[in-house]
Parts: C-alpha cells; structure tokens; sequence
C-alpha cells in the first residue's frame, strides 16, 4: 500500500515538474526585440541609468507620451499617427519595460520617473511641451506636471493611477504574483503568453478588440531580457504619497476614461477633478482601462480637440453627477 502511494505521489510530482517546465519561457535578447519592433523613428539615449528608447515623430509643439505599467510606447500608435501631423510627439519606453528594459539601479519609483521626464527634456532641448499619460504614466505626468509647473503647457490623464493604491493590482494574476513572497521569483522563469493575454483581456472593455499582434507585441516585450526582474522590482516598490501634488497642478488638464475599467475605477475621477482646478472628464461608456487603444480614433480627437482650442467637451464634469 505504501509502495502504492509512494508510485503515485511520484507520478504526480512528475506530472508537476512536467507542467512547470512546459510554462516556463526564456528571455529575448535585447538586440533580437530591438531588430524586430523598432522603426525609422525610434531612438536610444542613455539617460537615469538606462537604455532609453522612444519615438521622434512629427514637426510642432512637443507632446510627450507615458505608457502604463507592462505596457511600451505601443500603446500609443493610435494617436500618435494622428498628433504627429501638427505635434512633434515623443513617446518613451519607460525603464522597466519595452525596448528600455532594465535600468542599473532597478529603482521604479515616481521620483525616479519625474527625474528621468526632466532629465529627457533638458537633452532633447525642450523648455514646455504637452505632457500625456496613462495608468502609471498619468501618475508620473501628473506628479511631473506639479513639481515643474514651468515645464508643461497642457496636461492629458488617461485613467491615472495615484488615488486607488497602484500596488493593488489584485485583479491581474501577474500584478498579484509579482508581490507574493518566494511564489514572485517564479515570474522570472514563467509567464506564458496565456497570462498576458488574460491580463490584456482585462484593460479592454470590449476584448473581441484585442489583435494577436497585440498580445504577441506584449508577450515578446515582457520577455526582454531583464523586464521581468524589473516588473517584478517595480511591483513591489512603495511609491511616496503624492496624491497631495494634484493642488498644485497649473496646466489645463483633460482626463479621459473607461467607464468599465476594472483596474482604476472611473469614479477616482472625482478626486483629480476637485483638486485640479478646472480640468475636464471625457467619459467613454463601455470602454476599460486604456481606451486609447480600444477607441484611438474617438480619444485622439477629444485630446486634439482640447490641445487645440481648450473648449469645455460634451461630458465635462458635474459636482452633481453621480460617476
């Protein structure tokens, strides 16, 4: 009977061992990434102890571009073909993600981020531009936007993080691994592109809207050598509170988002529109966390629409109405 047991405990340790190894996934060389997604527009500065790549497109006014958490400038393809016929746009992997990948310090905090928007403007000779961010990059932007007021002209939120604790991602699978003690370590090794797919499912409020270039784009990203180290690294980074920044915030600003993000939900809106004096709420019904992929046509122009003339758009916001 023990020799019985003995038999199928083994089995079932073999079959586990078997099932691990057929998830685990090897990292992508940089070069191999950069050979297959960069184009005629991308560009590599070292700058805060990375590899920083982005994307100098168009003639204008500058308009910088920030891209969430697990996500690359990618996100932004929508718009930017659009914003680059009258805007020089300029949008950046940020260290941890993307072709930038790993920085020498695995340091992901705001602060770093802010330092690093600074540092990239004063090389590229920019004294003002437009600054426009989504979920971490709206947190980032924002923060940048009240600590160097002098810097920004106008400023576009897109389902910022910052008012919802941005380290509770419990909803995505990876988000919780990635902060769970000794379980953590195994996203280096395993990370199928069946969880990246789950986890894209769920920033789209419409996910039939989600291509396979798009999941494969975010797995082959995920697996650059080093970003799953820094995911993991900036998944358990305790940013400062800098909820308090949004008061000082200067810039006309526009927030635009998903009315079914199930990551940040809409109704945190109502913190940045009470504290951000004057700025304005789009709102897209059915849409989730990153409607400037689900609907870039509709976003791109509310965003042209507010750069160009500042006007107060159709869903502005009511301190009457219930989000």
């Amino acid at each position: 009977m023990k020799f019985k047991a003995t038999l199928i405990g083994l089995a079932v340790a073999g079959i586990v061992i078997v099932a691990t190894a057929l998830l685990i996934r090897k990292d992508i060389p940089a070069e191999e990434l950069k050979a297959k997604y960069t184009t005629s527009e991308s560009r590599f500065i070292t700058i805060a102890g990375a590899n920083l790549h982005y994307r100098d497109e168009g003639q204008g006014t500058p308009i910088i571009l920030l891209h969430g958490t697990a996500a690359s400038l990618n996100t932004w393809d929508g718009w930017a073909s659009e914003l680059s016929k009258n805007y020089r746009v300029l949008r950046i992997d940020l260290p941890g993600f993307g072709l930038t990948g790993r920085n020498q310090t695995d340091t992901y905090t705001i602060a770093y981020y802010t330092q690093l928007l600074l540092d990239f403007l004063d090389k590229q000779g920019i004294e003002k531009a437009h600054v426009a961010g989504s979920s971490l990059g709206g947190q980032i932007a924002y923060d940048f936007a009240a600590t160097h007021p002098e810097r920004v002209h106008k400023l576009i939120l897109v389902s910022p993080t910052g008012v919802t604790n941005a380290n509770d991602k419990s909803i995505s699978m990876p988000f919780m691994l990635a902060q769970t003690p000794i379980v953590k370590h195994s996203l280096r090794y395993i990370t199928p592109r069946f969880i990246v797919e789950k986890s894209l499912k769920e920033v789209y409020g419409d996910d039939s809207k989600l291509t396979t270039q798009t999941i494969t784009l975010s797995h082959d990203l995920l697996l650059r050598e080093g970003n799953r180290e820094a995911f993991i690294a900036r998944m358990n980074t305790t940013d400062t509170d800098n909820l308090h920044k949004l008061a000082q915030v200067q810039a006309p600003t526009l927030l635009l988002w998903g009315e079914a993000d199930a990551w940040v939900p809409a109704t945190d809106a109502t913190h940045f529109l009470k504290n951000i004096k004057g700025a304005q709420l789009k709102l897209y019904p059915g849409a989730g966390h990153i409607p400037m992929e689900e609907l870039p046509q509709e976003t791109v122009q509310d965003a042209l629409h507010f750069l160009n003339t500042e006007p107060a758009l159709h869903n502005y916001y009511n301190p009457d109405l219930s989000l």
